[in-house]
């Protein structure tokens, strides 16, 4: 499963990755961080760079946010880091 087929990008095809991994790990009653560190395992390309795992972290990010699942790192408010690099 390494190209999406037509019509369908990288996130969605995260995302329905990361939902079965859910589902299945659901199923079986594991605790949420169990079933986060079995998503983060599920990732599907060779690579964890470039636009296919922007695509997978996008997909992450808001699957993890809508079940509250742990493992998310405070998201950056970029205008104030960017001010404390200038005056840092």
């Amino acid at each position: 499963m390494a190209e999406p087929f037509e019509g369908v990008g990288f996130a969605v095809i995260a995302y329905r990755i990361i939902n079965k991994v859910y589902d299945e790990c659901r199923a079986e009653r594991q605790t949420p961080e169990q079933i986060a560190a079995a998503i983060d395992a599920s990732y599907p390309w060779q690579f964890r760079m470039g636009h296919c795992y922007r695509q997978w972290l996008r997909a992450r990010r808001e699957f993890f946010e809508q079940h509250g699942l742990p493992g998310l790192k405070p998201r950056r408010n970029l205008k104030a880091a960017s001010r404390e690099h200038v005056l840092g």
